[in-house]
C-alpha cells in the first residue's frame, strides 16, 4: 500500500492549499478526505441571525489544487445537533480531468429566507460536520479562524471517536512507524494520522481500511494486521492508546 495514501502531513496540505489559485486567500482547510481538501471561505461567513450561518465551502484536489473540483454555498444551523441546508452547488460525480473547466454555482445573493430551507444531519465523511463546526466557532471568533481551521484539521473528530496509536509498515522493507488510527463507529468512519480515508470502516471490534492490501486493527486484542486479498499477513503491529507509547512491529 503506498505510503502516502496512509501518511500525510497537515503542513504539507496546508502548503498545497494554499498554492490553489482559484480558491480565496482566505480559504481554510478543515478536513482531508482521501485525496480531497475540504475548506471554507472565511470571508464569506455571513451570520444570519443568532442560530444560523451562511457560507462557501469547497473542494480541493491535494496533488492538483487547480482547478477547484467542487463549490457549495450553504446554511449553518448552529444548535445541537448541527445541521446544514445546502443553497446550490457543484459536486463531482467523480475526479475531474485537468482539461474540464469547473463552473462555478450562483453566489448567495439577498436574504435567507430559512423557512424555504431544508436542513440535513451533518457527516464526517462528506466533510459537513467539520464544516459547520468551522463556520460556527469561526463566525463568533473571526480573529481566530486559522486557528479553529487547523485545530478542526488536526484533531476534528465525531463526539465517539477513539484513538490507537499502531507500528505499521506501509511499504515492505521500510521501518514501521507509530501511526494513529482515529475512528468512530457511529459515523462508521476512520482517520489515519489525520486522514480521513473512504476505505475505512468499523466493524464489531476490528477497524479496517486500505485497498489492495488492508489493515486490519484490532480495537480490544490491540493489534494491527496487514492482509493481501488471500488473508496472507504482511505485517503485525501492537497498538496502544497512549501516544508516546512505542510498540513493536513484527
Amino acid at each position: 500500500m503506498p505510503s502516502h495514501r496512509l501518511f500525510f502531513c497537515i503542513a504539507a496540505f496546508l502548503a498545497l492549499t494554499a498554492a490553489a489559485q482559484p480558491a480565496p486567500a482566505t480559504f481554510h482547510m478543515v478536513q482531508r478526505i482521501d485525496e480531497m481538501l475540504v475548506g471554507v471561505d472565511a470571508i464569506a461567513l455571513d451570520v444570519v441571525d443568532r442560530d444560523h450561518v451562511a457560507g462557501t465551502y469547497f473542494l480541493v484536489h491535494a496533488q492538483r489544487p487547480s482547478p477547484l473540483v467542487g463549490y457549495a454555498n450553504y446554511v449553518v444551523d448552529c444548535r445541537t445537533p448541527q445541521r446544514i441546508a445546502i443553497l446550490n452547488s457543484v459536486m463531482p460525480s467523480g475526479r475531474l480531468e485537468p482539461e474540464q473547466p469547473f463552473v462555478q454555482p450562483p453566489r448567495r445573493s439577498g436574504r435567507t429566507d430559512l423557512a424555504r430551507l431544508v436542513f440535513e444531519p451533518v457527516h464526517t465523511m462528506d466533510g459537513t460536520a467539520l464544516v459547520a463546526r468551522f463556520s460556527c466557532e469561526a463566525s463568533g471568533a473571526p480573529g481566530r479562524a486559522a486557528q479553529i481551521a487547523a485545530e478542526l484539521a488536526a484533531r476534528g473528530s465525531p463526539p465517539d471517536s477513539r484513538s490507537l496509536y499502531c507500528q505499521m509498515q506501509p511499504d515492505a522493507g521500510q521501518a514501521a512507524r507509530r501511526v494513529e488510527v482515529r475512528y468512530s463507529a457511529a459515523e462508521n468512519a476512520v482517520a489515519v494520522n489525520g486522514q480521513w480515508l473512504s476505505s475505512g470502516f468499523v466493524a464489531g471490534d476490528e477497524v479496517v481500511f486500505g485497498v489492495g492490501a488492508q489493515w486490519r486493527v484490532d480495537t480490544r486484542k490491540r493489534h494491527a494486521r496487514l492482509l493481501r486479498d488471500n488473508g496472507r499477513q504482511l505485517f503485525k503491529g501492537d497498538c496502544d492508546t497512549r501516544p508516546e507509547s512505542m510498540p513493536s512491529g513484527r
